[in-house]
């Protein structure tokens, strides 16, 4: 369990200073690192920035409370393990962090052994995200070595990934916002189907035609480049489908 939780990094959300102050000696000598917030917001900062493993905070804070803090950390990484601690058992709070999926509920004053118990309890989930982490860099770094644009759609349109080139081609910082990518890229007007007789976006076909290459032409700084789309429908053990599309630039 010790050598377990020296690899793991925390972050503790706590207004009260001598309850944040006592905690705090106790868990820096137990993790890897820790982050440490006063309220919700800087808590929330504080995740954007480390992007912890696990996450311990107080629910009734100053200028951020727990839950909204939980609320907007969990809509960006839903896995993340986060331990809640009040010193209130109200039957309205914890319906509401039943709701937004927190993981540990704990009463205050908090007691060391139950909260390493907890911490215990989430070691699985924590180490099967960094693993699950290390597999995704790994992946993105082998589709961004390839010579050709590489990116992925679920069924709902969403852009999961898309590798450098995408990136650089289309000029996009990131796929953040998966959605809004997909439509823009549908309505974009310089990308053209060439060997499809149907007035049609090059997206919709494909959604509607996978596993068939075809040919589109993208005029880019007044220069029009031709491709070949290929297609690999992968179905999920859900059955949901995931759509892996490559852009193979024809040298004419």
């Amino acid at each position: 369990m010790k050598e377990l939780l020296s690899q793991i990094n925390l972050l503790y959300v706590e207004d009260d200073d001598e309850i944040r102050f006592a905690l705090q000696r106790v868990l820096e000598r137990k993790v890897k690192n820790l982050y440490v917030g006063e309220n919700g917001q800087e808590g929330y900062e504080k995740f954007l920035e480390f992007s912890p493993d696990i996450i311990l905070t107080d629910i009734k804070m100053p200028i951020m409370d727990g839950i909204e803090m939980s609320r907007k950390i969990k809509e960006i990484n839903p896995n993340i393990p986060i331990i809640m601690a009040s010193a209130h058992s109200e039957s309205a709070l914890l319906l509401e962090c039943i709701d937004i999926g927190i993981d540990d509920y704990l009463l205050k004053p908090i007691q060391r052994d139950k909260l390493l118990e907890m911490f215990s309890s989430n070691m699985k989930i924590i180490l099967f995200n960094k693993e699950k982490e290390r597999h995704q860099k790994l992946l993105q770094t082998v589709i961004d070595l390839q010579a050709s644009i590489i990116f992925s759609y679920d069924e709902s349109k969403k852009t999961l990934f898309a590798n450098k080139l995408f990136l650089d081609f289309f000029n996009k910082d990131n796929i953040l916002d998966g959605k809004l990518l997909y439509e823009e890229l549908r309505n974009n007007k310089n990308v053209t189907l060439t060997d499809v007789n149907e007035e049609i976006s090059w997206l919709d076909y494909m959604f509607l035609h996978p596993e068939q290459d075809f040919r589109i032409k993208i005029n880019k700084d007044n220069i029009d480049i031709n491709f070949i789309v290929k297609t690999k429908k992968i179905v999920q053990d859900d059955g949901k489908n995931i759509f892996v599309i490559t852009l193979v630039e024809l040298k004419i």
